[in-house]
Parts: structure tokens; sequence; C-alpha cells
């Protein structure tokens, strides 16, 4: 075999980055915004926006590159649909701050999915032409994985590299440049080299009748033996089921979905030799493969009931239903339709990527509406709600009742802000809980403290190591209240990450949060000159919980503490953490420190 000259690796470069440019330009754009929320640490809101969005465009604009070189005549038409592209990916980044973490991360996962399934399917979507879509499709996966492998090796190779310029000759590598190096190999390197191998002559394919041996070999004797074994466990599991008659739960549905991937997998790389004669076990294994997966589905149908009976409908448990529901329709179609097209498979997975991402039918809207009819039933049955009037408690609420509440609120807020839970419970939010933003776990906590307090309610979180945990919370926002600094020297802003690890303040002096002692602990070379202690701005947090943060007094919240060696004070400007047993554990910790230290 020959090896590919430098002129012959240059010109496929040229040909790809002329061939598919808007995927290249979405990894460039991709990669400098990695690189930006590597150096902007404090603030990655806009690059990870602008990252989401360009990563998006790669599969996208793949496989409208492909549409169009098959199913586009001119050039200016070919330019237009591009053009869609970026309008739909402009759409997804203009909606993306109006979406929670969660929802950013399901919506980006689904629109990803969808794009990538249209990789698979859209150049064939008109042709029937079954042995060129496998060869197509088989050969994008094996570029797939070249380019992986390639991207794997040239990193490691220049990290190495990287770290001999450091340890050998003494030039400073910083930590971040090796994440750098990463984003821009992942980013551009890797699509390049994928999109350089992808088929140029598509009806060409349909003429091949080759077929890897190989994977034949891996398919019939690994992975379908893999399936079998499974296959026979979960069919067990349902006996033990029906005999015990206890309901199945719990991870039963990653346990069926893996094995239906997996079956469906191994159906698709044999794909070609389901005529052949001698390979007519490949259409035994179909058809048996899909009846002995029937009775699985059934017990993941009943799994799926009893959690949705129990908690209501949330994203997670939506897209398992739908799931199920499409590999039941999968099941029947291909056991009892004399249809074979693997073309179903994508394009139905595709079809449902896109019907669910948005919509009164959507994933989202549907769960919000199942948690908040879960909210109003329970509070209904305990008299807090009437007529779509919220009313303080005044009798006892069963433990078990307030901690539903106080999951279901904080799910509702955590994952679809206060909008519309606002419509339904305006007079038990406070002010500061009424804004619609997103700001993560520990602020939704802190706003379903807020709610509960206010139905007259304690807040009932989850519990760690069989011990109940309270929960505490604290959020200066914005603060124009001035902070006299005389006497200091130093001013420090620091975030949560001193929580676990040590920060430098000056010359071999650091600080650090010494959970031991609930205290912002300052050393030089390597000895304790100062503790400023937290536990009595702690203990005002949680005396004020679950009020509203704007009830903390002013001046700011603050600690400070002093001593011939030095002088220090914090003004605590969020703070997270639970209590357990009575002791604190905090998890995130901000705010700014005034320091002095003795020469």
């Amino acid at each position: 075999m020959r090896l590919p000259t430098l002129g012959f690796v240059v010109s496929s470069a040229q040909r790809a980055a002329v061939r598919f440019p808007l995927v290249l330009v979405s990894g460039v754009l991709a990669a400098g915004a990695g690189i930006a929320s590597l150096d902007h640490a404090s603030d990655r809101e806009a690059p990870t926006r602008l990252m989401v969005a360009a990563t998006l465009g790669l599969p996208l604009f793949f496989a409208l590159t492909l549409v169009g070189e098959r199913r586009v005549s001119t050039l200016a038409r070919r330019w237009a649909l591009h053009g869609a592209g970026v309008a739909a990916l402009l759409a997804f980044w203009a909606a993306w701050p109006q979406w929670s973490v969660p929802v950013q991360a399901a919506r980006y996962a689904q629109l990803s999915a969808a794009f990538h399934f249209m990789v698979a399917f859209l150049p064939y979507v008109a042709d029937d032409e079954p042995s060129g879509f496998w060869h197509y499709n088989r050969q994008l996966f094996l570029r797939f994985l070249t380019a992986a492998l390639y991207a794997g090796v040239l990193f490691v190779g220049l990290a190495i590299a990287l770290l001999a310029l450091d340890k050998l000759f003494g030039v400073p590598i910083p930590s971040v440049s090796y994440a750098r190096l990463w984003i821009v190999i992942s980013f551009v390197f890797n699509p390049w080299f994928f999109v350089a191998g992808a088929p140029a002559d598509l009806p060409a394919l349909e003429r091949r009748t080759d077929y890897p041996t190989g994977l034949r070999i891996f398919t019939q004797y690994i992975l379908l033996p893999i399936v079998v074994i499974y296959l026979l466990i979960l069919t067990a599991y349902l006996g033990k089921v029906i005999m015990t008659r206890e309901w199945p739960r719990g991870w039963i549905g990653y346990l069926v979905s893996s094995v239906a991937t997996a079956g469906i997998l191994a159906w698709l790389l044999v794909r070609p030799l389901e005529d052949q004669p001698e390979h007519r076990w490949v259409k035994t294994y179909t058809r048996d493969f899909y009846v002995a997966l029937m009775p699985s589905i059934v017990m993941l149908w009943l799994a799926i009931g009893k959690r949705v009976g129990e908690y209501g409908i949330t994203e997670r448990r939506y897209f398992l239903i739908v799931l199920s529901l499409w590999l039941a329709g999968i099941t029947v179609y291909y056991t009892f339709w004399r249809s074979r097209s693997i073309k179903v498979i994508p394009m139905t997975l595709c079809a449902l990527a896109l019907v669910t991402f948005a919509g009164p039918w959507g994933a989202y809207r549907v769960s919000e509406r199942s948690q908040t009819g879960r909210l109003a039933r329970v509070m209904a049955r305990n008299d807090l709600w009437s007529n779509g009037v919220v009313r303080r408690a005044t009798r006892e609420v069963s433990l078990e009742d307030r901690r539903e509440m106080s999951s279901m609120l904080l799910y509702l807020l955590r994952t679809h802000g206060t909008v519309n839970l606002a419509s339904g419970l305006g007079d038990s939010l406070p002010g500061s809980a009424r804004d619609g933003g997103f700001r993560g776990y520990d602020r939704a906590e802190s706003r379903a403290r807020a709610i509960m307090s206010n139905l007259g309610l304690a807040y009932t979180g989850p519990s760690f190591g069989g011990a109940s945990a309270e929960v505490f919370s604290y959020y200066a926002g914005a603060n124009d209240v001035a902070i006299p600094i005389a006497g200091y020297t130093h001013a420090l802003r620091f975030s949560s990450h001193v929580v676990s690890d040590s920060i430098a303040i000056a010359e071999q002096t650091f600080l650090r949060y010494a959970a031991d002692s609930a205290a912002l602990r300052i050393t030089r070379d390597g000895r304790v000159v100062l503790e400023v202690p937290l536990r009595s701005a702690l203990a005002e947090v949680r005396a004020a919980q679950p009020v509203s943060n704007r009830a903390f007094p002013r001046p700011p919240l603050h600690a400070e503490a002093s001593n011939e060696r030095a002088a220090a004070v914090v003004y605590i400007s969020s703070v997270w953490g639970r209590m357990t047993r009575g002791v604190a554990t905090v998890s995130t910790l901000e705010g700014e420190l005034l320091f002095r230290l003795a020469r």
C-alpha cells in the first residue's frame, strides 16, 4: 500500500475546504468559542452560546452540502439551502438564553441527534438505493472512527511535545494550553479530516457489492451473543416480575434501551447479507430479535407507568415514553411488514427529535403541565389551593406532602423558571423569586424555600446518608452600598473554587476554605497567618432562611478577623451549603476579600 504524499494530503484538504466551507467555518467558530470560554471563566455565557450553535452546524451543513450536490442543480440554490441552515442556527442561538440549563442541554442534544440522523438519510431520502445507502453510512462510520483515532494520536503526540518543552527546556507551558490544543484538534482538525473522506459519487455506491469480512465476524460472533445474553436476562426478569408481582422500576429502562440499540445496530451492520442464501441467519435473527424484544417493551411500559403514576412526567420520562413507543412501532413494522428498508430508522428518529423539540405536545410543556398539576393537587388536598387562590397552611401538612411539594417546586423553578409558576402562585412568590431568569440549582432551591415559607411550611430538601439535610443559601444580588477599604492593602474577588482548592493571594501566601473550622484560612509558607471565621455569617444565613435574600440587613453580609500579622474582612456575595446533624458543609462560596499582611 502506497502512503499518501504531502502534496496529496494538502490537495485533499483544499478540496474538502472548497466542498464543505460552512462545516469548517462552524468548526473554527466552535474552537474559538471554546478557547474563549477557557480564557473568560467568569463569564462563559456568550462563548458557550456561540459554541453550541457552531457545533450544531457541523452535522447540519455536512448534510445540506451532500443534499445540495445531489438534488440542487444551481450554485445559487445550494447557497439558499445553506442560508436556511444558517437561519435555523441563528434562531437556536437567539432562543438559547430563554431556557434553563437543563432545558438548554436537552434541546441541544435533541437538535444534535436530529442533525446527525439527517446526515445518515437525507442524501438518500428520495432514492431507492438500499445498497448505496448502507455503503454510504458504512463509509461515514469508518471515517468517523478513523478521524477520532487520528485526532487522539495527534493530541497525545503534541501534548507530550509541549510537556517535553516544559520539563526539558524550561519553556513555561500553561496548563490551559493542553485544553486549547484539544479544542482545536476536536473542532478543526477532526471535522476537516472527516469531510475529506466523504463520498463524492453517491449513485456509484449502489453498484458496490463488497462487504468487510471482519465486520461480519465482529457482529456474528461478538455483538450478537451479547444481545442474546441480555435478552435472556430481560426475559428471565420478566418471569420474576410475573411470579413475584413486583413491578419493574429504576434502571430497567436503560437496560431495555441499551439492548434494543445494540440489537438494531447488529442488524444494520449485517443488513447487506440478509438476502444472500449462505447468510439466511441474518433474516432469522431480525425476525426473532424483534419478537423477543416485545416482552421487554411491555415490561418497560410497566416500569414507566409506575414512575409516572407516582411522580408525574418529567423530560427524561417523556423521552423514555416516546422512545419506547417508537421501539414498539419499529418492532411491529419489521415483524409484520414486508419492507426491510433501514432508512426508516434514522428518518423516524430524526422526526421524533424535531417534533418533540417544541410546542404544547413537546417534552418541556408536557412535563411542566404534569408537575404543575401534581403540585396543585397536593396543595388542594391540604387546603392550600382552592379555585386558583393560594392560602397559607392552617393545619399540619404531612412530611411526605411537604417533601413532595418541595421537590416539585425545585424541579419547576430549576427547569422552567418562575414565569408560569407565578401565574398560579403569585401571592406566595416573594419579590426576589419573581424574576424569570435561570441561575442554577442553588438559586432555585432558595426560591423554593421562600415559597414554602410564604405558605407557612418548612422546606424539606433531599436526604443524604439517611439524615435529613437543611439547605441554606444566600445571594446578595446587586449591591449599591460602598464598602470601606481603609486599613487594607489588597483586594481579591474569589469564586467557589476556593472551597475545594487554594488560591494565591500574594507571594507564597494562599487562601483556602477550612471545612473543619468553617473559616477562610490565610497561610504563608505553609503556616496559618489568619483565620476569618464564618460560623456567625452562616448562622445568620440559616436564621434568615427561607426569607427573601433582600431581607438581609445592610451593610452586606461579612466577617472579619485580625492579629499582629494580618487583618482581613470578607464580604460574601453568595453561599450555598447544607446543614446535616449540626455540621455545616459549604459547597459554593463567592465574595470579596480585603486584607493586610505584615512584612
